[in-house]
């Protein structure tokens, strides 16, 4: 197991996921949601709408998904504190950790 290889407050190390992060968050969401292989999110326009909406969407599911499938260390409550508490800087940290694998399939 390892750490995340970017830090929550490394959002500007790639410009264009820390805008849509912090301007436009369900796409974000789609595309993280989209480049989990297997994964059991439904329908990914659903899940960006519903970003929106923490009742009917759990983002800590998704960013323990994230985890699992980069093989890094941490807990559900830390993904519960992260997606809430620190949704934007979260959102940037998942999607350039997920980079390469929804470049691969776009």
């Amino acid at each position: 197991m390892s750490g995340w290889e970017h830090g929550i407050c490394g959002c500007f190390d790639d410009c264009t996921i820390c805008l849509l992060s912090f301007l436009c968050p369900c796409i974000q969401v789609y595309r993280n949601a989209n480049a989990i292989p297997n994964g059991e999110h439904g329908c990914c326009f659903l899940c960006g709408m519903c970003t929106f909406l923490s009742l009917c969407y759990d983002r800590a599911a998704l960013r323990g998904d994230i985890r699992d499938h980069k093989g890094i260390d941490g807990t559900h409550c830390e993904d519960w504190l992260y997606s809430y508490c620190c949704f934007c800087l979260s959102l940037a940290q998942e999607s350039q950790e997920m980079k390469s694998e929804y470049m691969l399939r776009e």
